[in-house]
């Protein structure tokens, strides 16, 4: 669904967890992040299109570098739409969306916009104490969430699992911070691309219906002599009276007319 991306590997890292408080001690010879290539989903049909797009090419992107096959699932907060989460798995997405519904978890603190990890299942973060249990039984041992930059009224956040523990070092943070910025670019592109194509749609359906409108006026005019303003008086009387939009009133007359419905043409 023209998805582009090109990964540059991290230098080598090793870690190893110190099983007191919840995090992991690790030591990396270099967290320089990944070159990326362009990611853009721009044909993709819908906002849950988009979203499961980039949980894709997350996992894509940053499995190798994180030594194990990821997971992922993207969350959306808007105003006036309800929250959406697409993953690359149903076991990704339901662990999303239900810590963003109770709003107590990993998901929703970067959600706030904080970077959010659990190291380990064997030194359990006491910041998130219930997710715990979900999120072994769902067969994960970690978990990384990145915010998403996206408009100032939108809240998202890009959430990787893994199946074992200390997945997320340094290095793979680096990497999945640098993914999270080049997948904000290319859902807002593709969010943009999807309006301007809508209101295209609605402009070119309003040209359409205009040209019904002034053909069915030229109609009554010339059966009645009388001006525009006149023939459209008498068109929007009929609209009025049966209590449909004067677009349809005047399609209606035209197909009943030799050659039907005038077509609309627009210079290419």
């Amino acid at each position: 669904m023209g998805i582009e991306l090109r990964l540059k590997r991290a230098p080598h890292q090793a870690g190893a967890g110190d099983g007191s408080n919840g995090t992991a001690r690790f030591h990396s010879r270099s967290a320089a992040p990944p070159r990326f290539g362009v990611l853009l989903d721009l044909r993709a049909h819908s906002d849950e299109a988009s979203l499961q797009l980039l949980g894709l090419a997350a996992t894509s992107a940053l499995s190798e570098l994180a030594g194990c096959t990821l997971d992922c699932a993207v969350t959306l907060v808007r105003p006036r739409h309800p929250a959406l989460t697409a993953g690359a798995s149903s076991g990704a997405t339901f662990l999303a969306q239900s810590d963003q519904s109770r709003g107590d978890g990993p998901v929703s603190h970067a959600l706030a916009g904080h970077l959010a990890l659990m190291a380990n299942s064997y030194s359990a973060d006491p910041r998130w104490p219930s997710y715990w249990r979900p999120l072994g039984e769902a067969g994960y041992r970690s978990l990384l969430s990145v915010p998403l930059q996206l408009h100032a009224d939108s809240l998202a956040t890009l959430t990787l699992l893994a199946p074992q523990d200390n997945a997320f070092t340094p290095g793979v943070i680096v990497a999945a911070g640098a993914f999270s910025k080049l997948a904000a670019g290319s859902y807002l592109s593709a969010a943009e691309l999807r309006a301007a194509q809508a209101r295209a749609e609605q402009l070119e359906a309003a040209l359409q219906g205009r040209t019904s409108i002034d053909v069915a006026c030229g109609v009554i005019m010339g059966q009645n002599r009388c001006s525009y303003d006149d023939a459209f008086h008498i068109l929007a009387q009929a609209s009025s009276h049966r209590n449909v939009k004067a677009r349809v009133v005047a399609e209606t007359m035209l197909r009943e007319l030799p050659g039907g419905l005038p077509s609309t043409h627009f210079k290419e």
